[in-house]
C-alpha cells in the first residue's frame, strides 16, 4: 500500500509539474510556456487540436513579440550587432516538405525526372562551372548550407507515422531551411537541437537552435 501511494502522490506531483494545477486539484489547459520548458515526450499525449491550439498561440505570440524588436526573452531571438532582435514564426514552416514527401507521388516523365536530378546536384558544383562577375556584388553567390551539430543532443531519425512517416531530423532540417530563408541568414549555419529552452528558436553566431517541442508542434500542424 506504500509503494502505492508513493506511486500516486508522484504522478500528481508529475501532472501538477507539466501543467498548471488549480485549487481544488484541478487541472488547467497546458500553457505555451510549459511545452517550451517540459519533455518533448508530453506533447505525444496531447490531442492533435490541443497541439494545433499551441502552434497558433505560438505563431501569435511572436507576431506580437516581432513589433517590439528589443522584446525581452522573445520565442524567436536572432543575434544582431546591437544585441537580440525578435523575429516572427515560420510562415511557411514545412513547405519543402509539402512539395515533396507529403505530396501525392506521381510517376514522373523523363523530362521531370532529368530536371528533378538536375535540382539535385549540389550547387558548389554548378557554382563551379560558372565564375562570378567581377561587377557583380559577393552577396549574390553566398548560398545558405545547413549543418546538423549533434555533438550535445542528436535529432531523431525513426520515421513516424503521426508525421507522415517523416521523422524528427526531416521535419527539423525543413523547418529551419524555412525559418532561415525568412530571416534572410546566408552562409553556412550549425543546426542544433537544445532540449526545453525558454525559446522556440534562436539564432545566434552562425548556428540555429531549435527546441525539440517547437519541432513536434510544427509537424503536428501540418
Amino acid at each position: 500500500m506504500r509503494v502505492l501511494r508513493r506511486r500516486m502522490t508522484w504522478l500528481a506531483l508529475l501532472a501538477c509539474g507539466l501543467w498548471a494545477c488549480e485549487e481544488g486539484g484541478e487541472v488547467s489547459p497546458l500553457s505555451l510556456e510549459k511545452v517550451l520548458i517540459s519533455p518533448v515526450e508530453m506533447l505525444e499525449y496531447e490531442s492533435l487540436s490541443t497541439r494545433q491550439a499551441l502552434w497558433e498561440a505560438l505563431l501569435g505570440q511572436a507576431r506580437e513579440q516581432a513589433l517590439n524588436p528589443s522584446y525581452i526573452q522573445p520565442l524567436f531571438p536572432l543575434s544582431s550587432p546591437s544585441g537580440f532582435v525578435a523575429k516572427e514564426g515560420p510562415a511557411e514552416p514545412l513547405l519543402c516538405l509539402r512539395e515533396t514527401e507529403m505530396a501525392p507521388k506521381e510517376a514522373p516523365s523523363e523530362l521531370e525526372a532529368k530536371e528533378a536530378f538536375a535540382e539535385m546536384a549540389p550547387k558548389e558544383e554548378a557554382e563551379l562551372k560558372e565564375e562570378p562577375s567581377e561587377l557583380a556584388p559577393k552577396e549574390e553567390f553566398v548560398e545558405l548550407s545547413l549543418k546538423l551539430d549533434e555533438r550535445r543532443e542528436s535529432w531523431s531519425d525513426v520515421p513516424r507515422e503521426a508525421w507522415g512517416g517523416l521523422s524528427e531530423r526531416d521535419v527539423a532540417r525543413c523547418l529551419a531551411l524555412s525559418l532561415l530563408t525568412q530571416w534572410q541568414v546566408k552562409g553556412e549555419v550549425n543546426l542544433q537541437r537544445v532540449t526545453r529552452s525558454p525559446y522556440a528558436a534562436a539564432y545566434v553566431e552562425g548556428s540555429l537552435r531549435l527546441n525539440p517541442a517547437f519541432v513536434s508542434l510544427a509537424a503536428a500542424a501540418f
